[in-house]
């Protein structure tokens, strides 16, 4: 019995302190809540990388160019068609409603723009031309603009099935701020107007003004004013 009982003292005393038995526990304990933790940072920047992706999605639309007519005003080659008489009609035919506040159009090409007060002197720039309609709304443009585009104007968007209507007189002629920008040859102190040369090639830029995405684009050669 003497033997028995020493056996079990020594068991008892040779046992591992308590703290040292919890410590292990205490520690897996610890690395499972910093699992989680990560765990639930993860899913939040998961979700937030979808909105975010989600807001920079650009509008997918299919836009054709139904006509597109001009000339160069005063030319020294003897073309002599009005800013008026340049016409470029596009039609949305398909995808995402336009807003108007959001939508810019961007045409390059050979042309040409006035550059000084009208009706007081001033001269012709001709060259490579760049008309930039900042957005499609009918704030700072010409009245011509608004009665050729009611359909459009009417609910803010431009939607599948109509028409926009752009001319080369577009811009709010006689004031100071104008939403259509024309420069030639990089010179943008122009009335911004815009012609550009018959039969020469134009290329036309619809972009989502959020992301300055180009959405749509489409190239033709200019036609003679019938």
């Amino acid at each position: 019995m003497k033997a028995w009982g020493k056996i079990l003292s020594k068991r008892f005393f040779s046992s591992k302190p308590t703290s040292e038995a919890v410590t292990p526990v205490v520690g897996s304990i610890i690395m499972l809540l910093i699992l989680f933790a990560l765990a639930g940072v993860a899913t939040v920047n998961f979700f937030n990388s979808a909105e975010g992706g989600a807001t920079l999605q650009s509008p997918v639309v299919r836009i054709s160019l139904e006509s597109c007519e001009g000339g160069l005003r005063y030319a020294p080659q003897g073309e002599n068609s009005t800013f008026e008489n340049n016409t470029i009609v596009l039609i949305h035919e398909g995808g995402s409603p336009l807003p108007l506040d959001a939508t810019c159009i961007k045409i390059l090409g050979n042309g040409n723009a006035f550059q000084g007060d009208v009706g007081k002197g001033g001269i012709f720039l001709t060259g490579s031309t760049e008309t930039i309609y900042q957005n499609l709304s009918p704030i700072e443009k010409s009245s011509r603009y608004n009665s050729q585009n009611k359909e459009v104007l009417n609910d803010n968007f431009w939607g599948v099935g109509e028409k926009l209507t752009l001319h080369g007189d577009d811009s709010a002629i006689g004031s100071i701020v104008s939403s259509v920008k024309v420069s030639v040859n990089g010179d943008s102190n122009t009335s911004d107007n815009y012609g550009f040369k018959a039969g020469s090639e134009i290329t036309i830029k619809v972009i989502d003004i959020k992301n300055n995405n180009v959405i749509a684009e489409q190239k033709d050669i200019v036609k003679t004013v019938k």
